[in-house]
């Protein structure tokens, strides 16, 4: 049995759908979305999101703080009116995300609104971001199709529909969900486009205010923009050779499936890095916040001679949606403990194939779930040495998403199922700390942590 560590990565993407409507219930439907419901059904759904959190959650009482998160509950209670609308329920309610402490557990911001108002052609914000002291900024560069516009790479989003970038962070941080508030923070630009419909009802047409190198531009977008992202070729994942024998493994993504190809690439690309005779290997898992660990497991498989373990230990608590057939596995409510050392082993490609030279890793505040693991696998092993952020979660932390649906308002809640402990053993609830770390600085065209790791491998 494998350990699957679920962030789902196309949540970083921009735009509704990519599969995601599966997870929306049944029952909803553009015409349900619009209902409002009484106080009595919306009480109920709230004991049902604490009750049921609780009881699905496989170290809940070691995450949250008893006391705070029992007074959040009862506030919101005290706050909950009649015939209120799905939206003006969420935005009640999903305050309690920071409480859970834990980036794999949240009320999902309205997924079916998001996804109706795309079919309808009301687009949702069409960039994907990220934070840096405490601003966001374009996360990759954009060219619009019709007009030939571009849009940099780290351009500075001033503000959004008359609110500045900040402050928009700020109001995000109060949904946000993770063990930290610097994971909170940065999480909140992963579902970017959801939170601002969610929020802010933001949806077809956008004011912006950006600025790069200097220059502020006032920029409106219209629901039939068409812009799209110049990324390369392949995707989240790729492979560049540089300089002085040096290679480029960029990993951006761990959420692959057995019909991806992620295993043919990850092949591909240590023969060429054997062909070219490389001997110093830059894995850039920065971002990446999970998938599948088989998917970790596979590259590390060419970077040992040594069968490695992912963990030290594997628990999982069972509920009546994974105690599988017939409860084979157990009732619900009971912590079940995995096997990480006869069915989770990493076993080295043959010598032939192996990467023998120095390993650097770099991460950041957003490696998270499956790419924790990587690096926590890698760093415990000493195998390569971690450059980079501190992470924004925990190095011991949750997987294996769970969702389920409150049953009123049908409302989407993600859980986990599992709690991994990494192979040193070491059970503090701290991120993973560099063995490098390095500070970013305020220019965000300049990527110091890339530049700190090249001088690594030159002294």
């Amino acid at each position: 049995m494998r350990t699957v560590l679920l962030f789902i990565m196309i949540l970083a993407t921009t735009g509704c759908g990519m599969g995601m409507d599966a997870w929306i219930h049944d029952d909803v439907n553009d015409d349900f979305t619009k209902q409002s419901f009484d106080q009595k059904a919306l009480q109920e759904d709230l004991a049902y999101l604490q009750t049921q959190m609780a009881a699905r959650h496989p170290v809940y009482h070691e995450l949250t703080d008893e006391k705070a998160i029992n007074e959040k509950f009862a506030t919101m209670s005290s706050k909950i009116k009649n015939e209120m609308s799905r939206g003006e329920y969420f935005r009640l309610i999903g305050t309690i995300n920071p409480y859970f402490r834990d980036g794999h557990s949240l009320l999902f911001p309205l997924l079916a609104e998001g996804t109706y108002a795309e079919d309808k052609k009301q687009n949702l914000f069409p960039f994907g971001v990220f934070t840096q002291n405490h601003s966001l900024y374009i996360n990759k560069v954009y060219k619009n199709k019709s007009t030939g516009a571009l849009i940099e790479k780290g351009t500075k989003v001033v503000s959004i529909n008359g609110v500045a970038g900040e402050t928009i962070l700020k109001q995000l941080a109060e949904y946000g969900h993770g063990e930290t508030a610097n994971l909170r923070m940065h999480m909140s630009t992963l579902l970017f486009h959801y939170w601002l419909n969610a929020i802010y009802e933001w949806r077809g047409n956008f004011k912006l205010v950006l600025e790069h190198d200097n220059k502020q531009e006032t920029m409106m977008l219209s629901s039939h923009g068409n812009w799209e992202s110049e990324q390369n070729k392949l995707s989240d994942n790729w492979l560049k050779i540089i300089a002085n024998q040096n290679a480029y493994l960029k990993l951006g993504t761990f959420d692959v499936d057995e019909e991806s190809g992620f295993e043919d690439f990850v092949e591909d690309a240590f023969a060429k890095i054997k062909e070219m005779k490389v001997a110093k290997l830059i894995i850039d898992v920065r971002g990446n916040t999970g998938g599948q660990s088989d998917a970790g497991a596979e590259v590390i498989s060419y970077l040992t001679d040594k069968k490695l373990n992912q963990a030290s230990s594997v628990i999982e608590k069972l509920s009546n949606d994974n105690n599988g057939l017939f409860g084979y596995k157990g009732k619900p409510g009971e912590i079940i403990e995995l096997d990480v050392i006869g069915s989770q082993i990493i076993e080295p490609v043959e010598p032939s194939k192996r990467f023998k030279g120095e390993v650097v890793v770099l991460i950041d505040e957003m490696t998270y779930s499956a790419g924790i693991v990587f690096a926590t696998t890698l760093q415990d092993h000493k195998v390569a040495k971690l450059v980079g952020q501190p992470t924004g979660g925990h190095a011991n932390q949750t997987g294996n998403l769970n969702p389920f649906y409150l049953p009123n308002t049908k409302l989407l809640v993600l859980a986990p199922s599992r709690y991994i402990t990494r192979v040193s053993g070491d059970t503090s609830k701290q991120s993973i700390q560099p063995d490098v770390i390095v500070n970013k600085g305020k220019d965000t065209t300049v990527d110091m942590t890339l530049q700190v790791s090249q001088e690594l491998f030159s002294n």
